[in-house]
């Protein structure tokens, strides 16, 4: 039993990544390999969770705590906020049924961004070790691969929810719109949190000195 048990979730765990590699090549067919379930859209959310339940704890422990905790309730809002707006347009729009597996399979896709920054920095180190050190480099990353993000929550949206491309964009820059609008909330308000720091970090750290 528990052997089996085990085998299955391999299995899914294959087709995840099968979905999430054929819709990040632009392949409809992967919004196939996805289940349209509550369990199925709660193994998605279960890793941006737990990373932020690590950041419970690490803001437990800042000297600062009021913007440590303002940094991870945002950041829980930032996670949740695609489900909410989605949800919303897709009952809108007649879409209820599809809502599910196309959230499981946006969630998911996030982590395609993650992987390609991650191996195209390390490539870089491996294959160019100066780049690294270039502020211009990791510029150039950050603009690719936020665009690229850009267009495949536009894609999987447009495949998953049945949707024109017009109606597609309209769900992904709501969920850009109300993202900035938390930020800006988060700048205003004390502790007075300007996201775009810990954003362009990586910059300024690789950034030489004169």
């Amino acid at each position: 039993m528990i052997s089996s048990s085990g085998s299955g979730k391999q299995g899914n765990g294959r087709r995840i990544l099968q979905g999430m590699l054929l819709l990040a090549s632009g392949r409809r067919e992967g919004i196939a390999c996805f289940q349209g379930t509550p369990d199925s859209f709660g193994a998605a959310l279960a890793p941006q969770l737990a990373l932020l339940l690590v950041g419970l704890f690490q803001a437990a422990m800042q000297p600062d705590k009021a913007l440590g905790f303002t940094k991870l309730l945002l950041s829980l809002c930032v996670v949740l906020l695609p489900a909410v707006v989605s949800q919303f347009y897709a009952h809108k729009w007649g879409r209820d049924a599809l809502w599910m597996r196309y959230i499981t399979a946006a969630t998911w896709c996030g982590w395609v961004v993650v992987l390609i920054s991650l191996v195209a920095t390390v490539l870089a180190g491996l294959l160019f070790p100066p780049l690294l050190h270039q502020s211009g480099f990791m510029a150039s990353l950050m603009v690719t691969v936020s665009i690229y993000e850009m267009w495949l929550q536009w894609y999987v949206a447009r495949v998953g929810l049945g949707l024109t491309r017009s109606r597609a964009l309209l769900l992904y820059v709501s969920v850009l719109a109300v993202t900035l609008v938390l930020y800006g909330l988060a700048a205003l308000l004390p502790p007075h949190y300007i996201v775009m720091q810990d954003l362009l970090q990586p910059m300024i750290a690789v950034k030489p000195s004169h």
